[in-house]
């Protein structure tokens, strides 16, 4: 028992650093403002610490896409206005392949939008016209809740009708295609395939057309389709309207979602055909699109717990010692002017 207690008591007097008796300090009002400043700042600091880690990065990785035996998914939303029994629409890819018309659901509909529709392309025009804004995915995450919502369909129950939506889904190959849509019902044939227009009266022609959905593959947050909301309305009877896309293979790996995808980028070109002038080819809608050979993979990451604990000891080593050397500072300033004043009127009393 007398070594347990000697030990003990070895150990409490065993002491690395230096204290400084009690008798020897002195409490201040301006040492417990430095206090309080100190405690406060590293509590908030503290806190501001853990909103940081608990935040993610997102990882860009670039690589070459290799994976040639994954489809290609195609969704399609659209109105055309014309009538669907002049419309034909195919999809030819570059290996020759004909991807027939039979996946689209053609329904008679009018083209003439509603308060809410137009109110649903504002919104999503506005949104589209503030991304060159932002910098990052996790800014563009927030978004993803405005950007998926669907367009609001037109109520059918009066029976007018004036023109065609089309809407599918179908999965495609990895190759450089051309999804078109022209008057005129296609057939197949040795040769490929053509479309029927002949006996198609001029001014039953109309391309103007909205898109309201049109993506490769599923939507992931913050992914962004260019032709989501396109509006087009035109007179011209005879006119082609051309879209060239840039499909990239995007993998999407977050901390609760692994998704593949396309995204892709989009140029158009419109123009009236003339032949007198030399401007030839047939009126319709042309989609062409080709694969990107670089695909991009996001990752989402927490930062590390490690890097977590070491900001904190510089927070709040940081603020004890730098609130230490600005009181002794300001302390010794008003230390320096105390002695002048009394400097001065000793000098006064005396005379």
């Amino acid at each position: 028992m007398r070594r347990r207690g000697g030990a003990l008591k070895i150990v409490k007097e065993l002491d690395a650093f230096t204290k400084v008796p009690e008798d020897y300090q002195r409490t201040t009002a301006s040492g417990g403002t430095f206090s309080i400043i100190s405690i406060s700042a590293i509590l908030i600091l503290v806190f501001s610490e853990f909103l940081y880690y608990r935040s993610t990065v997102m990882k860009y990785e670039y690589s070459v896409d290799v994976d040639m035996l994954s489809s290609l998914e195609l969704e399609v939303d659209m109105t055309i206005a014309m009538s669907c029994q002049y419309l034909g629409a195919d999809i030819v890819d570059l290996a020759g392949e004909s991807v027939p018309s039979n996946f689209l659901t053609m329904a008679d509909t009018t083209f003439e939008l509603s308060n809410e529709q137009k109110q649903w392309f504002e919104t999503r025009n506005a949104v589209l016209s503030s991304i060159k804004d932002y910098r990052s995915l996790n800014d563009l995450v927030m978004l993803e809740s405005i950007t998926s919502t669907p367009f609001p369909q037109t109520d059918m129950s009066d029976g007018s009708t004036d023109s065609c939506r089309l809407v599918g889904k179908t999965s495609l190959k990895k190759v450089a295609g051309n999804f078109h849509i022209t008057a005129g019902k296609s057939i197949t044939h040795a040769r490929g395939h053509s479309h029927l227009n002949a006996f198609i009266p001029l001014d039953a022609y109309n391309f103007s057309h909205r898109i309201d959905k049109f993506a490769f593959g599923a939507s992931v947050p913050g992914s962004i389709n260019p032709l989501d909301g396109t509006l087009y309305v035109t007179d011209e009877r005879a006119r082609i309207f051309q879209y060239f896309m840039q499909v990239v293979p995007t993998e999407y790996e977050t901390l609760s979602r692994h998704q593949k995808t396309h995204q892709y980028s989009v140029t158009d070109r419109i123009r009236t055909l003339d032949h007198s002038k030399g401007s030839h080819g047939v009126p319709g809608i042309f989609f062409k699109y080709d694969l990107s050979a670089v695909s991009v993979k996001i990752v989402e990451e927490r930062r590390p717990f490690w890097q977590f604990l070491v900001r904190l000891c510089g927070i709040v080593g940081g603020v004890f010692a730098t609130s230490g050397m600005i009181h002794l500072l300001v302390g010794a300033v008003f230390d320096l002017f105390g002695k002048k004043n009394q400097t001065t009127q000793d000098t006064s009393n005396s005379q």
